[in-house]
């Protein structure tokens, strides 16, 4: 940091020079000046952060001086030195920003906490700035989202449309909107690129609608004619607003269509809609354009780009998901591929002989499938509470390098679909089972030496008996009554130890009413009568004490 002083009176340049330890203030360099044209010419050259000034000088005076700085170095921080207590000199240091204002002869003390006041104000000054340059970056990132926003704001419908939009807003981002008197929209869906440009750029999808809408500007913003941007309520969606010269937007979108097959060697699906007047007819546009793009045949190699046809009308097969809901859910509950194979070409025979699927019908479908789906994880595992969204998975239309729908790609995607969902409830069953049977031991673990029977667990666990035993025997290799009569004998043997309870007593302590059950349990389980067990615990012991 650089200090100028400026004064025409060397001992008190001098005495400033000695009075303060700058080093340990930051402060690097210390620079002289004998009027006000000597300073201001060494501010031009050196920009000194601080000025330490006398008012009464020669030539050019400390007044004007700070009137200078004010314009030409705003930044600097000013203290004065004077030797006249005149309130018009305070007034004026005032007026001009100086920081403080201080009598000869010079006090240190004074000196010191004027230049640290200083010090604090450059400080702040330099963290506000950095603030202001942190925030001016975080609106240049964010910039992009509000212009997608504005632009977005503008496909709805014309009542919604009036209430979101500021018109003056939107001209002063988009002047060339100011003069626009007829328009047409191209939309552009990036879930029908290829699935392996999908896959690639699957954890930075930004950046690949980033490229596209890069791609799209190229060609019609240097015709001033259009704008491509991500619709903000459907963020896999780009839009092109084109207007006015419209004569040529299949040509254009041709053109964007070759640039985009150049840098990710694949196409991509586009739909064109009617020309309209520009703003009350742009919703119209926009609907025209999804439509296009939602009801083009997948299967016909008219090519990647459609064009609405005002005698195009919406074809929707009759063919229903639900039709072999049935089929399918026998087959996933089996847990195996060969039934869901089965079921699964079943289905695409008749979706193969079909001469017409669009977007809208492949949705369609996928919405009856999550129905289903639902009800069928409803169905196998009731109150469960495993996350449902292990088992699924994003929807990708296979697409093949034409731009077409690829029937046996969709049928591998659906059939490694139904196999993970198949896997996930199996799974999700068996370590439901396991949890309950485990459930089961645990209380009876812990209430061993009550009356335990298993019409008492059917009831407390709501299972079925047989299921109980089933399981039961499954998960821990023995039955629910050897299980149960192994932990009581195994806590009669730790009672057996004190010589001071009597057998009967036992008996009763590990849930046994009769003793004489106890005994033959106790001798089938531990190959020895209680008497003898404890007889021979006594024996192994020895003489006490």
């Amino acid at each position: 940091m650089k200090v100028l002083i400026v004064d025409d009176e060397k001992h008190v340049r001098t005495s400033i020079r000695y009075l303060i330890n700058w080093e340990s203030m930051g402060i690097s360099h210390l620079l002289e000046a004998v009027d006000g044209t000597e300073a201001i010419s060494i501010i031009k050259t050196e920009q000194p952060q601080l000025i330490i000034t006398d008012i009464m000088m020669p030539i050019t005076t400390g007044i004007e001086l700070m009137e200078w700085i004010q314009i030409h170095a705003p930044k600097c921080k000013v203290i004065v030195i004077s030797g006249y207590n005149d309130f018009e000199y305070v007034r004026q240091t005032v007026k001009s920003g100086g920081v403080d204002y201080l009598l000869k002869p010079i006090v240190q003390k004074h000196l010191q906490e004027a230049i640290s006041k200083a010090l604090r104000s450059l400080h702040d000054a330099q963290m506000e700035q950095l603030q202001y340059v942190q925030l001016a970056m975080e609106v240049n990132e964010l910039k992009p989202f509000y212009k997608d926003k504005l632009l977005s704001n503008l496909l709805g419908e014309y009542e919604t449309k009036d209430a979101l939009i500021s018109w003056e807003t939107l001209f002063r981002e988009f002047p060339a909107l100011k003069t626009a008197r007829s328009c047409c929209i191209a939309i552009l869906d990036v879930n029908t690129l290829e699935r392996s440009i999908r896959e690639k750029f699957e954890s930075n999808l930004d950046l690949l609608i980033f490229s596209l809408i890069n791609i799209c500007n190229e060609f019609i913003q240097t015709k001033q004619s259009g704008i491509a941007f991500r619709n903000w309520y459907k963020r896999h969606e780009i839009v092109l607003i084109l207007w006015d010269d419209l004569d040529f937007v299949r040509k254009t979108i041709e053109e964007i269509q070759e640039g985009i097959v150049r840098t990710l060697k694949t196409h991509i699906q586009m739909g064109i809609g009617l020309k309209a007047e520009f703003p009350d007819g742009l919703h119209h546009a926009y609907v025209t354009a999804l439509k296009a793009l939602h009801q083009r045949n997948l299967l016909c190699s008219s090519g990647p780009i459609s064009e609405y046809a005002i005698t195009e009308t919406s074809r929707t097969n009759t063919l229903r998901f639900s039709q072999f809901e049935e089929d399918f859910r026998m087959a996933i509950k089996t847990g195996r591929a060969e039934p869901i194979q089965e079921a699964l070409q079943k289905w695409f025979q008749i979706v193969s002989a079909m001469d017409h699927i669009s977007f809208d019908q492949l949705e369609k479908w996928r919405d009856e499938y999550n129905v289903a789906k639902a009800r069928w994880m409803e169905e196998l595992l009731g109150d469960i509470t495993e996350p449902a969204s292990a088992a699924s998975s994003s929807f990708n239309i296979p697409f093949n390098k034409e731009g077409n729908l690829s029937l046996p790609a969709l049928e591998q995607q659906i059939m490694r679909e139904l196999m993970e969902l198949s896997q996930f409830l199996t799974t999700i069953q068996i370590n439901n089972r396991s949890s309950s049977m485990r459930e089961i031991a645990r209380f009876i673990r812990t209430n061993y030496n009550q009356e335990i029977s298993l019409t008492d667990i059917s009831e407390r666990f709501h299972l079925n008996r047989e299921y109980i035993s089933r399981k039961f025997k499954q998960e821990f290799h023995e039955t629910f009554i050897d299980y149960l009569n192994r932990i009581r004998i195994e806590k009669a043997k730790m009672l057996l130890t004190n010589p001071n309870l009597k057998i009967a007593q036992i008996a009763q302590m590990v849930g046994y009413q009769d003793e004489k059950y106890f005994s033959r349990v106790f001798k089938k389980v531990a190959v020895l009568t209680p008497k003898d067990y404890r007889n021979q615990f006594a024996a192994n012991r020895g003489p006490t004490n």
